[in-house]
């Protein structure tokens, strides 16, 4: 459950001061090589730089804001997220670079981009308020309520499949936890591994993810893939054999290595990269290409195109299995666990942990 709203507004809280997030900051801040960092604060010296012995509310503070302003890629597009303006914000950082006696990020036309120090703080700032929501989760849990924030990740065009059954564990969680926020991201299953590695979603319900020693995973559901083609855009049935005389291509879709197994055999000369279904369903509706959607997205689009599965395209089949994912070594916060608990039962047919 994350410290940091993820909202539109930023509503300062007290925080509960707990002793293992301080040590873990002082030790984190310490350890990092401010004297060897090239981008050290004007007229500032190593004389000048004090250890940090003492947290504060106002330190926690400005973590919290840096960080939200790290995840948003910038001091301007954060401005939304703290309600903050931009010279408010800008003068938080610098009063943080200040305490911390090094600079936390290069800012300017050039763009935003953290140094090694503010690297360094946005990761003791997740940390602190991973350990921060824990101390919360068991006071709260002693008086059987869930509160904070729960941020969950979900891969797109997950809604319009039958199997998928998440929408009705949303249902029941804020029904349970009327208290509780509830963050829903939806973005590629590339993009959720990286926000779950990043530790900005909670937990993700995707494909399998890569270094599965590192993860924890519940199978939920799964969907299939056919291969399909823009059967308005053709005057006759459209099969594989078809495809290099009528000049079509094959999308291949980025973290696909079905479509990409596929264009490499065929090895037609005019294929296309896809980031997502709805740019494979954009290709394919031009007429120029064929690729892998799932079943019930296609269903979802016949009101506005005709896509066929291509002839002979019945052996390229295949399902797609989805899973709760989320990291072994950063355990579920209580509102986490009833999360996983009620997608499982909402799944009764999948297995338990793989």
């Amino acid at each position: 459950m994350a410290c940091l709203p993820m909202g539109p507004t930023f509503e300062p809280r007290w925080l509960f001061f707990d002793h293992f997030a301080i040590v873990f900051f002082r030790k984190a801040l310490r350890n990092c090589k401010v004297g060897n960092h090239a981008c050290k604060l004007r007229n500032m010296s190593l004389a000048q730089i004090k250890p940090i012995d003492t947290l504060t509310e106002n330190d926690l503070r400005l973590m919290r804001i840096f960080r939200v302003v790290a995840e948003s890629g910038g001091l301007s597009a954060a401005e939304l997220r703290l309600n903050m303006e931009r010279s408010t914000i800008s003068r938080h950082i610098k009063a943080l670079e200040l305490r911390l006696g090094g600079c936390i990020c290069l800012r300017g036309p050039s763009g935003f981009e953290l140094t090694e120090l503010g690297q360094t703080v946005l990761q003791a700032a997740i940390s602190a308020c991973d350990t921060l929501d824990t101390v919360r989760d068991r006071l709260n849990q002693a008086r059987n309520i869930l509160t904070g924030d729960l941020v969950v990740g979900i891969a797109d065009n997950c809604l319009s499949n039958p199997r998928c059954r998440v929408a009705m564990a949303l249902a029941e969680l804020s029904r349970e936890a009327p208290a509780l926020r509830l963050h829903v991201v939806v973005q590629t299953p590339a993009n959720l591994v990286r926000e779950l590695h990043d530790r900005r979603v909670h937990l993700c319900i995707n494909g399998a993810v890569s270094h599965d020693e590192d993860f924890v995973r519940h199978e939920l559901f799964d969907e299939e893939f056919r291969l399909y083609v823009n059967r308005s855009a053709h005057r006759d049935p459209v099969g594989l054999s078809d495809l290099r005389n009528l000049g079509i291509g094959v999308v291949t879709r980025v973290g696909d290595p079905y479509s990409e197994r596929l264009a490499a055999r065929l090895g037609l000369p005019n294929d296309a990269v896809a980031v997502g279904l709805e740019a494979v369903a954009t290709l394919i509706a031009s007429g120029s290409y064929v690729g892998f959607l799932p079943k019930h997205y296609v269903d979802v689009l016949a009101s506005r195109f005709v896509f066929e599965e291509v002839q002979q395209g019945e052996t390229q089949r295949y399902r797609s299995r989805f899973y709760l994912n989320y990291e072994r070594s950063r355990p579920l916060t209580a509102s986490g666990r009833r999360f996983r608990d009620l997608l499982q039962a909402c799944h009764p047919e999948q297995a338990l942990p793989a």
